[in-house]
């Protein structure tokens, strides 16, 4: 691939360079102008005073990143237009943020998203659940990280491992230093760095191949214009109902479940201005999502007849945005340099806001409740020696993934499905079923994470049927050079999962494939896309049936700061309002409990400490203080 590498010239590697020196500085600025602020408040949550539209980019990019500008063209290529429906799924997800969870977690001030578990439940759930996150969040960082870099390995002549270790150094140090404004207004300057460079590559490819029209007679003589094909087979790897289903479900867990999302829900002042920056990060999500797609498309219709990986070019089909960027602007300098920027500042957005989130997880969850009375310093000087820690983690985590067969987009739905099901799951149980108990929640997502982890990894070892792959023909025939067969297929069925190395593009394995007649399990040959409804599904269900064996819970006792009615229209009649309260008592503003609950406290600079649950209320002053979500609904 030295020939390839040779085309990354010195002004690529000046632009690409460029954008980690402005990200890494934008840390640092913030490290030194907030170097009086010594507080956590500050640290995690920018003082609650950020400005929603920089926070709805940080939303944006948060975890759509490298994972959308370079794993979803490779699976409309090797998938096709089927993944158009993934922009359809950004929107529903952000209605149910806005209407349910941004109200709940600003009407009680919460550190961390999983902190309401303590409140509903029990504090046990609470470590637990915030605990499995941490370590779901480092995996999904540690894979993210490993993208870009194995991009970056297949046009410069950086290796993955040094790629790896620069983009944790990075992510890591801005992080620590800078905190959650850092992050915040980096992701907002790599927002633009990656709209820009994916469009870039997207128009030049559009004009070197000939238009949409030949784009789309590319795609329909490969079988690729399958965006209206309805499959309703839940073992097909990739369909529209997969898609609006399952994926929808996994965007609704990291809109509303999920803390990197939350705290930048609860750094806005208000709910208001965090629904203003909800709905801001929808037009970069949806914009970059078309974008990404698209770029699939065009990127087969460009290789048709020559598949870089079959030539050998790539090493893996995740390579191939960064090889066309390369291949379309040969004859204009730093545009390459320019798109793998993009990729990268996708991976920064996301490991440092994962980052900054898990530090904020380890401390609020795990640390202060065993340790409530730490001064603010040493809370801050935890924070950050806990984040330079989980970017080690992550930085070995990457390193592993480097030794999978697997897609990237593949790997991120199993692992995230198995923990994001269950995870919704037990705050649906929470926030709108009273009769729920703590005893329910907890075999409900006990259950729900250990079978879906059973299929999950199942599926991943085991593989699954060719026949529900459905991974569409790629040819080299076409090539200039010719390519040894022999080489072809060896490193197309190293670079492609198990379950799809004998479909129909490896048509000299299948004298071998016939020969031998292998059983898939029925359950673990369906879609890793379905995993997270799997997981909520068998959450939700058991969680009802192990609280009805152990006791329901009673809902007119139960605390309605805690519960949101599904429909709290005053427009409907109050019948209407009164039967989707289940029971729990109104959530009155007249109430003296209430308004006392809610009062805001005026405290010292300098108390020492602060506990679990007020300590969001004693750090907010009287004109921060939210409005009750009765107001708000």
């Amino acid at each position: 691939m030295s020939v390839i590498k040779a085309a990354f010239g010195t002004l690529d590697i000046a632009i690409f360079a460029a954008t980690l020196v402005i990200s890494a500085g934008i840390g640092i600025f913030f490290a030194v102008k907030d170097r009086r602020k010594k507080n956590v408040e500050n640290y995690f949550y920018g003082s609650r005073k950020m400005s929603p539209i920089p926070v709805g980019c940080s939303i944006a990019v948060s975890f759509i990143s490298a994972i959308t500008v370079i794993g979803f063209p490779s699976e409309t290529y090797l998938y096709g237009l089927v993944t158009f429906w993934f922009c359809f799924t950004l929107v529903i997800p952000t209605f149910v943020a806005c209407v349910y969870y941004i109200p709940l977690i600003h009407r009680l001030r919460l550190n961390t998203i999983y902190e309401y578990l303590g409140l509903r439940f029990h504090p046990v759930i609470r470590k637990i659940t915030s605990a499995m996150e941490i370590v779901n969040l480092m995996i999904y960082m540690g894979v993210v990280v490993y993208l870009p870099a194995l991009a970056l390995s297949a046009v410069t002549p950086i290796s993955i491992e040094w790629s790896i270790v620069m983009t944790s150094v990075i992510c890591t140090m801005y992080t620590t230093v800078g905190g959650l404004k850092a992050v915040v207004w980096t992701d907002a300057f790599q927002a633009m760095i990656m709209l820009t460079g994916s469009l870039s590559v997207l128009i030049q490819a559009l004009i070197m191949v000939g238009g949409f029209g030949n784009v789309w007679a590319a795609l329909e003589r490969s079988g690729r214009n399958n965006i209206f094909v309805f499959d309703p087979n839940p073992r097909i790897r990739t369909t529209f109902w997969t898609i609006i289903i399952g994926f929808s479900l996994s965007q609704t867990v990291t809109a509303c479940v999920t803390q990197s999302i939350c705290q930048r829900y609860l750094s806005c002042r208000s709910i208001k201005e965090a629904r203003i920056a909800a709905f801001a990060a929808l037009v970069p999500k949806i914009t970059i999502t078309l974008i990404s797609v698209l770029s699939g498309g065009v990127a087969y219709a460009y290789f048709e007849g020559c598949d870089p990986v079959k030539a050998g070019k790539i090493s893996k089909p995740d390579q191939l945005m960064p090889y066309l960027a390369l291949k379309v602007f040969e004859e204009l300098p730093g545009l390459s340099g320019f798109f793998v920027a993009a990729a990268y500042s996708g991976t920064l957005s996301s490991v440092s806001s994962g980052i900054n989130s898990a530090s904020s997880m380890v401390l609020e969850d795990l640390i202060m409740p065993c340790k409530p009375h730490l001064s603010h310093i040493k809370q801050l000087v935890f924070g950050k020696i806990i984040a330079l820690l989980i970017g080690c983690f992550v930085t070995a985590i990457a390193f592993l993934s480097s030794m999978s067969s697997q897609t990237i987009i593949s790997i991120i739905f199993s692992i995230g499905g198995a923990f994001g099901g269950p995870l919704l799951g037990v705050f649906t149980l929470g926030v709108f079923v009273p009769w729920c108990n703590a005893k329910g929640a907890f075999a409900g997502q006990l259950v729900g994470i250990t079978a879906t982890l059973w299929i999950a990894l199942g599926g991943l070892v085991n593989s699954k049927s060719p026949e529900t792959q459905r991974m569409l023909p790629t040819s080299a025939e076409n090539c200039a050079t010719p390519v040894d067969n022999l080489y072809t297929k060896a490193i197309y069925n190293l670079t492609t999962s198990p379950s799809t190395t004998s479909n129909h593009w490896v048509d000299v394995t299948s004298e071998h494939v016939d020969s031998v007649k292998k059983v898939y399990d029925p359950i673990q040959a369906m879609s890793f896309m379905y995993y997270t409804a799997a997981g909520f599904l068998l959450t939700m269900v058991f969680g009802v049936l192990v609280s009805a064996c152990t006791g329901l819970k009673d809902p007119k006792k139960s605390d309605p700061k805690l519960f949101v009615p599904i429909i709290d229209n005053p427009r409907l009649p109050e019948s209407v309002v009164r039967f989707f309260r289940f029971g729990v008592p109104p959530l009155n503003d007249d109430s003296n409990e209430i308004k006392i609950e809610f009062q805001p406290v005026k405290v010292l600079v300098n108390s020492p400490s602060r506990n679990s649950y007020t300590s969001s209320h004693e750090l907010c002053s009287e004109e921060e203080s939210p409005p009750l979500v009765a107001k708000d609904m």
